[in-house]
């Protein structure tokens, strides 16, 4: 039974007041309603409803000086502090590409976008047609008061009801089976890949999932290792300083850290990146796999490790810090390939 409006807007005054514990993923999920509900039923008192084009909306952040930027999916959180800047918006594709906030924007995907003042914070959140958080936006003791509260006058709904219609989420795309897969030939323009960003084009191609794809790879150019050292993947990183990268996204944008790692906390099921401009939690209980991945470039070979959650959905990715055109840095190539592999038995367990 879906909860009444009133329901809905008293769970979100006690979110919004701090009277509430947890996160409003959590208490909407509770509710049995989308987050973006949750946060529309603050409307007209915490909560202003935003109607733009959203890639104008992208261009006017850089006025905001300092903020905090975030994006999640159900296993991981990337928090990132810095300001826009160098943004590009080519139909829905977005890009800022400004040092510490650095951002890859799909957003055909974004349905909804709120001026958020809840628990003494203020922030830009953005959702898709379901309903479901895409990124988020939050102003620091830095920020620029005046350029949030201008961007939220001009870019302001003339709607403010508390209601909204999400859709419901999009289905994966259905793939080729594994039988119907021409493997050699899968392998062999594997091999012939002279830039990283070509792999997503061949996946298409071949009409594979990301993790059917390695599975099909072979030990060339995918390897299973084994989930339970992603902690010391990030420890033996962060001793070494060896400049990572780590990519999470959804839908709807993909966020990007660049640097070195210096401070990792685990606590319970969490392993916790808690530098000063970078933050990042993750679900160690949703690891369920995670590859070793090589694809040859000009310059050299490309390691990334991915990680896989159960229902095989990919929710970060991890590389070497690299220039375009560089080769990479060895110190990285080495940390990944030391990573131990699942153990054969395993494999074969798993496999049937």
């Amino acid at each position: 039974m879906t909860p009444e409006l009133t329901d809905i807007a008293k769970a979100w005054t006690g979110f919004a007041t701090g009277t509430a514990k947890g996160y409003a993923v959590d208490i909407a999920q509770q509710l049995g309603i989308s987050e973006a509900e949750l946060v529309a039923a603050g409307c007209g008192t915490t909560v202003t409803r935003m109607d733009a084009d959203w890639g104008d909306v992208i261009k006017r952040l850089e006025n905001l000086g300092e903020v905090m930027v975030l994006t999640r999916n159900p296993s991981v959180v990337h928090e990132k502090t810095g300001t826009f800047g160098a943004v590009s918006i080519h139909g829905d594709m977005g890009l800022v590409l400004n040092g510490d906030v650095d951002l890859r924007l799909f957003l055909g995907h974004w349905g909804f976008g709120f001026a958020v003042n809840a628990r003494g914070r203020r922030s830009l959140q953005f959702f898709g047609h379901d309903g479901t958080a895409i990124h988020k936006i939050f102003l620091t003791d830095k920020s620029d008061l005046a350029a949030y509260e201008a961007l939220v006058s001009d870019f302001g709904a003339p709607d403010q009801s508390p209601e909204i219609s999400v859709l419901p989420p999009l289905r994966a795309p259905v793939t080729r089976a594994d039988q119907d897969v021409d493997v050699k030939n899968w392998r062999a323009h594997w091999g012939r890949m002279t830039d990283v960003h070509q792999f997503h084009g061949l996946l298409k191609d071949f009409n594979l999932g990301r993790h059917q794809g390695l599975r099909l790879a072979g030990a060339e150019f995918a390897e299973q290792l084994d989930p339970a050292h992603f902690q010391n993947l990030l420890e033996n990183a962060a001793t070494r300083q060896v400049p990572i990268m780590v990519f999470v996204g959804n839908s709807g944008a993909i966020q990007i850290h660049t640097g070195p790692i210096n401070t990792i906390r685990v606590m319970d099921n969490w392993v916790n990146v808690m530098d000063p401009r970078f933050t990042l939690h993750l679900r160690a209980d949703h690891l369920a796999e995670m590859w070793l991945v090589r694809k040859p470039v000009r310059e050299g070979v490309i390691t990334t490790i991915e990680l896989y959650d159960a229902a095989h959905n990919n929710f970060a990715i991890l590389c070497g810090q690299r220039a375009p055109k560089d080769p990479e840095n060895p110190e990285w190539q080495r940390l990944a390939e030391d990573m131990p592999r699942l153990a054969s038995a395993r494999l074969m367990k798993a496999g049937g």
